[in-house]
């Protein structure tokens, strides 16, 4: 039986997410290191053989850099753009929404950092492996290139389907990090609505995202790290 346009993408995003969500339970349940990115990158794995099927590269989701003067300056500004507004976010704004329904992010999802402390070592294989390749790069990849324009071919290019995709997606987002609590959820579902947009806004490319995604997680694990555990 030949699936629609519309239902494929569904099998296609429930795949895909599936997959990803197995591997993270099973790197879970044997306590593997940066069980998350492993996660991703399987998820991505399977995305990629759907979009080869499609003749549709990773380039064509945006995983390419800047060409020319101006959109290096343009991409380095909306990197600026999305730390800023990311960060103030979660400093200012969610304490006071987590304050107002009575919520806080839970010990644990910190205490799974506690392994590097005092071991710069690893911390910086820690850095490299699992907040750049596993989270910034994988989770841009598979959330903003592969998750947010397949909901863009569910819901349509209009304005009201790309808004629709763009809040879904940043749903999904925020609940993929049920780990962090509800603050957790909430934040990480307000950086997927400004990481999407500025998708949008910069024709769909994935670089500054990356490089965003990657410094904000960044500047909070070196805060924990240079803290020894006091900031989280």
């Amino acid at each position: 039986m030949n699936l629609s346009l519309k239902q494929q993408t569904v099998f296609e995003i429930i795949l895909v997410l599936g997959t990803m969500l197995l591997i993270k339970d099973v790197a879970d349940r044997f306590d593997v290191i940066g069980a998350g990115g492993i996660a991703m990158w399987a998820g991505i794995l399977v995305a990629t053989l759907f979009m080869k099927n499609e003749n549709i590269t990773w380039k064509d989701r945006g995983l390419s850099l800047p060409i020319g003067k101006k959109n290096w300056i343009k991409s380095i500004g909306l990197t600026l753009f999305i730390i800023v507004i990311s960060i103030a976010f979660m400093a200012l704004v969610q304490p006071i929404i987590s304050d107002l329904i009575g919520v806080s992010i839970p010990e644990s999802s910190s205490d799974r950092f506690e392994f590097f402390l005092g071991n710069p070592l690893v911390f910086a294989f820690y850095l490299i492996t699992v907040i750049w390749v596993g989270a910034a790069m994988g989770e841009e990849l598979l959330m903003r290139g592969f998750l947010l324009n397949s909901l863009f071919r569910l819901f349509g290019e209009s304005k009201k389907g790309l808004t629709w995709a763009v809040v879904l997606h940043a749903i999904i987002f925020g609940m993929l990090h049920i780990s962090q609590g509800i603050p957790g959820i909430i934040s990480t579902a307000v950086v997927a609505i400004i990481l999407g947009c500025v998708y949008l806004y910069n024709s769909r490319n994935l670089f500054p995202l990356i490089i965003a995604h990657g410094l904000i997680n960044s500047i909070g694990l070196f805060a924990y790290y240079l803290s020894n555990g006091a900031i989280t």
